[in-house]
Formats: C-alpha cells, sequence, structure tokens
C-alpha cells in the first residue's frame, strides 16, 4: 500500500461523510477520484483514471434526474421537462454539488494540474462528480444511488418546483435533439454600434425556417434571448 493511498484512506471517512455514502469497494472510490493527469506521471503505480466512471455517472444521473422530474411534475409537458433537465443537470450545476462537498481538495491531479488550479476548474469537477456517481452505482444499486443523488441535488439547489430555466441555448439544443432529432443552428446575422457599445442578433434555424430571433449587448445574451423565444414557439405553435 503506498503512502498516497495511506493518507487518502484517512481523508475519504470524512468524504463519505459529506457525499452520504460509504464505499465497500475503496478502490472505486479511489479511481473515482484519479484525474487522468495524476495516472500520467504515476505510470509504474498500475492506476486507473475516473474517465470510464465518468461516463457511466453521467447515463445514471441523467437516468435518476429524469425519473425525479417525471415523478415529480405529473402534469407537464415534454418540453417542460427537457428543460428542466437541461437546466438541472449542466457543468454548472454539477461543479457546484461537487464544491460543497469539498469534492476539490480530495483529487488526485497531476502537478501540471494541480498548479494550474485543476482542482478549482468546473469541468474537473464536474467530471469527477459524475465519476464518484458512476462508482457509487457500482458499489451498490440504482435505488441507493437515487436517494444519494437526490439529497445532493437538493441540498445545492433546493425543491425542484423552484428551479427557473435561465439557459435557453442548452433547453433548446437538448428539446431538438429529443424531438426533432436534429440540431438548430445559431447564428450572428448582425453586428452593429460603436465598439463600446456593440449589439448583435442572433438567428435561431431549424429545417430551413427561422423558429428565434434576439438581439443583446453581447453574443452570448442575444443567442440566449433567440433561443428563448425559439423554445416559445416549439411548444406552442402559432
Amino acid at each position: 500500500m503506498s503512502w498516497i493511498w495511506r493518507v487518502c484512506s484517512v481523508v475519504n471517512e470524512s468524504l463519505e461523510s459529506r457525499i452520504a455514502y460509504t464505499f465497500t469497494d475503496k478502490a472505486l472510490l479511489k479511481e473515482a477520484l484519479t484525474h487522468t493527469t495524476y495516472v500520467n506521471e504515476h505510470r509504474d503505480e498500475s492506476l486507473r483514471d475516473n474517465q470510464r466512471l465518468e461516463f457511466l455517472g453521467d447515463s445514471i444521473i441523467t437516468s435518476i434526474v429524469t425519473a425525479w422530474l417525471f415523478g415529480a411534475f405529473p402534469d407537464e409537458k415534454e418540453g417542460v421537462l427537457t428543460k428542466k433537465r437541461a437546466e438541472l443537470i449542466n457543468e454548472g450545476t454539477l461543479s457546484r454539488i461537487a464544491r460543497h462537498m469539498c469534492l476539490g481538495q480530495e483529487l488526485f491531479l497531476g502537478r501540471g494540474e494541480e498548479n494550474d488550479g485543476g482542482s478549482t476548474k468546473d469541468s474537473i469537477l464536474a467530471d469527477a462528480y459524475e465519476a464518484l456517481i458512476g462508482g457509487m452505482f457500482l458499489d451498490s444499486s440504482f435505488e441507493t444511488v437515487s436517494r444519494v443523488v437526490k439529497r445532493h441535488f437538493e441540498v445545492v439547489l433546493g425543491s425542484l418546483d423552484e428551479i427557473s430555466i435561465t439557459d435557453y441555448k442548452s433547453a433548446l439544443l437538448e428539446y431538438c435533439q429529443a424531438r426533432f432529432k436534429e440540431l438548430p443552428r445559431i447564428v450572428v446575422t448582425n453586428e452593429s454600434g460603436p465598439e463600446h457599445d456593440k449589439e448583435f442578433e442572433v438567428h435561431v434555424t431549424l429545417q430551413d425556417r427561422i423558429i428565434g430571433q434576439g438581439r443583446g449587448r453581447n453574443k452570448k445574451q442575444a443567442a440566449q434571448t433567440a433561443c428563448k423565444e425559439a423554445l416559445l414557439l416549439l411548444e406552442h405553435p402559432r
């Protein structure tokens, strides 16, 4: 047993308390916390990075949240449920959950990544949380993981019925993929005004038809406005 693993096993007692789950197979927990950069720097230790568990965890979280929303909102249409799911499952939300449980300080990162602030990066934290859930699923059952994940989300986000949609672009992309098996085109069509006070115009097209238009002081704002209009049109056709 390496020195690093002995130290990690002590830390894990606190971590498992924070995630509200105790692993039977501690190797799964270690794998979930191991970033690929760490494995690349310790090739002689037969380590596994967390990418496979991340892949599994992503699917598990999606399944849990989908079932959760389906039961919580029995009268809502598919489009509303799709938007709520997009608001729940994204890098920002997952990294918030990871930060709440102080997951970053538990990660095994390569020196370069650690020096670059890897333990605080949204992408790394979100991936690690997905890997943690993947490992938890292999260590227990879907029912057990469902209870734990629900607790994680509610601690950070509160009750589901209080969730508001703010990322209309992600919601639109997921909605179109689910309903039409096709993604819309989101294009900046115009840019006007002086450098210090520009205005952008964005069009959203689907199947060669404009379904949303938006203006804003930056491209992101304009795109969100256009995507919001597109979602409303798709859900309530004129």
